[in-house]
This record gives structure tokens, C-alpha cells and sequence, in this order.
């Protein structure tokens, strides 16, 4: 998995900002600094799993850079790559470097790999419930703030489908869009033919009377319909006007107890906002090793 990814500038804000959060400007840790107050020795450490459950891993590739911000050397041994499951009770890693350092980056370490693993878990979640059929489980723009990069390779690394990385990367017609351009209609005569040459287009739908306005007039310009918070009812019948035109997403509090019945629907794709807002963290921590 993490060979398609790599980390970008923003990222690297982020891992600073992070550590100046825990560590302050200079960087200063006291209790370190007073328990080891030169040049510490080289020390080992493993992270382990203290879950009950599988952990799909995640974030491994911000270790090497997290200890760069401090010119410490590392020596890094991973059991597992990112996207791999990790077993309750099972060692992630070990890990040897500046004593001091370990001590002063071990929350900013956790917390990435904490967050980041707990969304490709929940990721994982539902791309196995809905194995057997063709629908494809999709993230949001509902990220926390700065790490939408880093939350979105999460999703990957579950299996998960990437949808737009914000307001740049594809056309989307939201409803607000819809009700502030006078309809459907109106707002769908602003999107140029050439648009979906460029970027995606996306149209948000929400009673069917509107999904019949895009299947007459969007044919050229729509790539996608996206099916906001019906029944399934009105889904199976969306998905029935649109084969062969539109591709179908399916969005509005999806969760593990409805995904399979909107995936029996034929849908292809489906939108959960909450595998990254509300994931949570997984039980990992770290152990020295005496």
C-alpha cells in the first residue's frame, strides 16, 4: 500500500506542529532532559498491540519522519507494512535509537499511529461486509483538520476508495448549490459540456423528480449522481434510471448495520464520512526492552 503514497509538505507542517504542541518552542521535554541530561545512549523499544482485535496498520512511514526533525539516527524494525493486519497482542515493531528522543516523540508517534491504523480498521470494517458485492466503500471531505492527506491514505490502506481531495479536484453540484442557483435545472446549465473532460462531475440528487432532470439534461456533462439519504426503495429505483449513463453513490449516515442492504441495491459506490470522523484510536503502545 504504501509505495502510492508518499509524505507532501503539508504533512511535514503537520509533524512539526505536532511536536511543538507536545514539546514547546524550543523543543523541551523536562523530565527527559533532567533524567538524561547529556547524550544519551542508544535504546530499544517495541510497539505491541494491546487490542482484543485486528489492526489494520497505518502511518508507519511518519517514524522515519519524526525522528529527521531531530538528527537522530533510527534503526527501524518492522514486522509489518502499512495496510497489513496485526494481531491482538502481536509486536508492530522495534525500534532503536537516542534514548532521549524515543522519550521526547513516543505520544506524537502513537498518536499518528493510533488514529491513522483506527481508520483503516474501520475502513477494513466495511469493505469486508459488502465483499461480495460490486459497491465500493468511499471517504469524505469530514476530516479533521490538516490531516486530510494522511486520513485519506488511511482509508486506502482499508481497502477503501479516495473520493475528491477538496474543492479542487472535481465538479460536485451540492444541493446548496442546487437551491442557490433557482434548481436543478439552472445549475446543471452552468456546468460547461468540456467539464467532465477535465474533472469528474458529480451531481448531488435528492428527491427522484431530480434525478429524472439529470438523466434528460446531464448526459454529456454528469460522470456521477450521488443519492443523498434515500430509502432504499429510491435507491434501487435511482440505480435502475441510471445504468449505462451514471455511475451511483449512495451517502448519508451510512454505518456497519446499513452498508450491506445499500450495497444489495446495486449502488457502486457508497460514502461514509464516519470512517474518518469517527474511528477513533486503536490500543497500541510502546515497552522498553531491557
Amino acid at each position: 500500500m504504501q509505495e502510492k503514497w508518499q509524505l507532501n509538505n503539508i504533512d511535514q507542517k503537520l509533524i512539526d506542529l505536532a511536536l511543538e504542541e507536545d514539546l514547546g518552542s524550543p523543543f523541551l521535554d523536562v523530565t527527559t532532559k533532567t533524567i538524561f541530561p547529556g547524550q544519551s545512549h542508544a535504546q530499544q523499544v517495541e510497539i505491541i498491540s494491546k487490542s482484543n482485535d485486528e489492526i489494520v496498520i497505518c502511518g508507519l512511514m511518519l517514524i522515519p519522519a519524526i525522528f529527521k526533525r531531530f538528527n537522530a539516527p533510527i534503526e527501524l524494525k518492522p514486522t509489518l507494512r502499512d495496510g497489513n493486519i496485526l494481531l491482538p497482542g502481536e509486536k508492530l515493531l522495534t525500534l532503536s535509537s537516542d534514548a532521549s528522543v524515543i522519550l521526547m516523540t513516543e505520544r506524537t508517534l502513537l498518536n499518528f499511529l493510533r488514529h491513522l491504523s483506527a481508520i483503516a480498521t474501520l475502513t477494513k470494517k466495511f469493505v469486508d461486509m459488502i465483499a461480495k458485492f460490486n459497491t465500493k466503500i468511499l471517504d469524505t471531505r469530514k476530516t479533521t483538520p490538516g490531516q486530510r492527506h494522511l486520513e485519506k491514505y488511511a482509508v486506502h490502506c482499508g481497502g477503501g476508495v479516495n473520493h475528491r481531495m477538496g474543492l479542487y479536484d472535481a465538479f460536485m453540484v451540492k444541493d446548496t448549490h442546487i437551491d442557490l442557483a433557482g434548481g436543478m435545472k439552472n445549475a446543471l446549465q452552468k456546468i460547461p459540456n468540456k467539464a467532465q473532460k477535465l474533472l469528474p462531475v458529480i451531481v448531488e440528487v435528492r428527491p427522484l423528480e431530480e434525478l429524472k432532470t439529470v438523466v434528460n439534461l446531464g448526459r454529456d456533462k454528469v460522470t456521477r449522481v450521488l443519492l443523498d439519504n434515500m430509502t432504499l426503495d429510491e435507491l434501487r429505483q435511482s440505480v435502475s434510471l441510471c445504468k449505462n449513463i451514471f455511475e451511483t453513490e449512495s451517502s448519508g449516515n451510512i454505518n456497519l448495520e446499513t452498508i450491506v442492504n445499500i450495497a444489495k441495491t446495486g449502488v457502486d459506490y457508497a460514502s461514509v464520512g464516519m470512517l474518518t470522523y469517527a474511528a477513533g484510536q486503536v490500543d497500541l503502545s510502546m515497552k522498553g526492552i531491557k
